[in-house]
């Protein structure tokens, strides 16, 4: 089994009402070697270029387990062979971070009710065809392979 070559890290932004009002969302080059990253799309289910889900789950006084979520699709096909798509991607030398950072507005919740918020990120890399995964390898290229899920952030809002 190959060694994660990325981590994913959520970081939260300002507090507004209890709760952050925008989230940072960092994919790490955690190899010893150069890495290619699409930008994923955030909140939206993109198997061209990957995506990062911000996961909450959400437990009002008193009550039971409650989950917020919300998905859309964001594929855009160019066409274009692996190769030369792949130029397009942020290279990542070792220790270095893509970053998306996304205000609570476009990422679907309100936050305005008392009770425990547990937020974290999923990571889903691109969908790559076993054929494009070759041609990659066999340039040298290293890419998104597995998905990935940051820590837990957790914040108890008072009635």
């Amino acid at each position: 089994m190959l060694r994660p070559n990325l981590e994913l890290r959520l970081v939260a932004g300002e507090l507004g009402n209890g709760v952050p009002q925008a989230f940072t969302f960092e994919l790490v080059n955690i190899s010893d070697h150069d890495v290619r990253v699409p930008q994923p799309s955030v909140d939206c289910g993109s198997d061209f270029y990957g995506s990062i889900w911000l996961l909450l789950v959400f437990r009002p006084p008193h009550m039971a387990d409650e989950w917020a979520g919300f998905g859309c699709a964001d594929d855009r096909f160019d066409g274009d062979p692996i190769l030369k798509r792949v130029q397009k991607w942020q290279l990542l030398h070792p220790g270095e971070v893509a970053k998306q950072t996304i205000g609570r507005d476009h990422l679907h919740y309100e936050g305005k009710d008392p009770g425990k918020y547990d937020f974290w990120a999923d990571y889903r890399p691109p969908a790559i065809e076993q054929d494009d995964q070759k041609a990659l390898r066999d340039a040298g290229i290293d890419f998104p392979r597995e998905p990935l899920s940051s820590q837990h952030i957790i914040y108890e809002k008072q009635p």
